[in-house]
């Protein structure tokens, strides 16, 4: 089997645990008794990290926690030892791949978890020389990783939580495995990654693991296999796909049942890692957040960027004028909502309906550069469209306007009841010429017209079950 390199993907594995987690430690404490809940949370490793700010007091304070998913391959065993390739030179120690930051607003009663590019280049610990972000867990630990996000970025941290490969894995297989939509067949042979049809594809941990991880995802497009056109970015949006799948299983199925839930309980105090001063109190503020909210509901903002090349690397450069709105909100400062959507907020699906090669890849970079989140490519039902059509989601009538007024050429615009893996679905026709708008700080307005309904091509949409 081919091994997976430095540090792939681990960020979503460290994410989707820890919110797993808390809703298991949730409904453990307001449904088995208190005693027993403090006795598990006394059992999760703790670590010093001084200058974390402090909670508020009063009940409709903020609160920001740290994701953290270590590379660390010091507790996988069998496929996951393989798959991660433990033992290799260069996977000694750990590093962070994922940095997530879940925000709680106890007030306003709202939750969002902001991800942070790995390949963010910023200077360490906000004096230091720059380089990628994730290089300061690998330099200097949590501490470090901290001090870089508050003196670069300015988002304050109040807690810490760091998960690792194996307890991801074990827990997908604890709740049965997850279901995934992909719009074309994919692969990855650095980390085993292996859906051969197109639609629902059933994981289970070791191929789950596999697909968060992917930085090397290729979609088999128009007779040959694609890569992807961003693999930091492009990664973030299929993992923060996985975490609404992730949660909604949990819920309806995995902590209902009292045996699932102490497996999940003591997976997480056996492979968590949290801070010194997080205490019962927290977690259940944490755990009764998520014990009843729909997933759907959680915002998935990922910190705006653009691309750049520095000393031959790959590197994210930070877009701080459109940052700047995802920065106030994690510190509790009044954001002006009225000012519309803007490129970052629409998530896409770019579907090759023209038959030109690789067209959505290239679609997709496009939109990538112009501020857009692709959440997948592939192929249409049929190459045979001669006009390009943007399909929405319910209520997603103000994003799909937007990206055709994106377009150079335009595109006819119609709904879709049945997209539920992205806001809106863009299908390439013979007649799409490109991406006008550039920048992530353009705004569509709030109120928009109504949608067209004239056919351009085959009108069918592709199945998109909600697996």
């Amino acid at each position: 089997m081919a091994r997976a390199g430095f540090g792939h993907g681990s960020w979503q594995a460290r994410l989707r645990t820890g919110i797993i987690v808390f809703l298991a430690l949730c409904v453990l404490a307001l449904g088995s008794g208190y005693a027993y809940f403090r006795y598990q949370v006394s059992r999760i490793n703790r670590v010093t990290i001084p200058g974390l700010a402090a909670d508020g007091d009063s009940g409709d304070s903020i609160m920001n926690v740290l994701l953290v998913g270590s590379d660390s391959r010091a507790t996988a065993t069998g496929d996951i030892a393989d798959a991660t390739g433990k033992g290799d030179a260069g996977t000694t120690g750990q590093r962070s791949d994922t940095i997530m930051i879940l925000h709680i607003d106890s007030g306003a009663q709202r939750a969002a978890i902001l991800s942070i590019p790995r390949d963010l280049y910023v200077p360490i610990g906000g004096t230091g020389p720059k380089d990628k972000i994730n290089a300061s867990f690998s330099e200097g630990g949590p501490q470090l990783l901290i001090a870089t996000i508050k003196q670069t970025l300015g988002i304050d941290i109040n807690h810490y939580v760091e998960v690792d490969f194996e307890s991801f894995s074990r827990i997908v297989d604890t709740i049965g495995g997850i279901k995934v939509y992909v719009d074309a067949p994919a692969r990855d042979s650095m980390t085993g990654l292996d859906l051969p049809v197109a639609g629902c594809n059933e994981l289970d941990g070791y191929q789950a693991l596999a697909f968060v991880r992917s930085r090397y995802y290729e979609t088999y497009e128009n007779g040959r296999w694609v890569s992807g056109t961003n693999s930091d970015l492009d990664r973030i949006t299929r993992q923060q796909d996985f975490i609404r799948r992730m949660m909604k299983k949990a819920i309806s199925s995995g902590l209902g049942n009292p045996l699932t839930l102490n497996r999940l309980v003591n997976i997480g105090v056996s492979n968590l890692t949290v801070d010194q001063t997080m205490s019962t109190k927290d977690i259940t503020t944490v755990a009764r957040k998520f014990r009843s909210i729909n997933p759907d509901t959680i915002d998935m903002l990922t910190l705006p960027t653009t691309d750049a090349y520095i000393g031959g690397a790959a590197v994210q450069l930070l877009d701080t004028k459109a940052a700047q709105q995802y920065i106030d909100r994690l510190n509790g400062v009044a954001v002006d909502d009225t000012t519309g959507v803007k490129p970052a907020d629409v998530a896409i699906d770019v579907l090759n309906g023209n038959g030109f090669d690789a067209s959505a890849s290239k679609a997709a970079s496009a939109l990538t550069q112009a501020g857009f989140k692709v959440a997948a490519t592939g192929d249409a039902d049929t190459y045979s469209y001669s006009q390009t059509i943007v399909r929405y989601a319910p209520g997603r009538q103000d994003k799909a306007a937007l990206l055709k007024n994106s377009l150079s050429a335009g595109a006819i615009v119609q709904s879709d009841p049945t997209l539920v893996n992205a806001d809106v679905a863009l299908i390439l026709g013979a007649d799409y010429t490109g991406v006008h708008l550039t920048g992530s700080s353009a705004t569509q307005p709030a109120a928009t017209t109504g949608a067209s309904s004239a056919p351009a091509g085959p009108t069918t949409t592709l199945p998109r079950p909600s697996c």
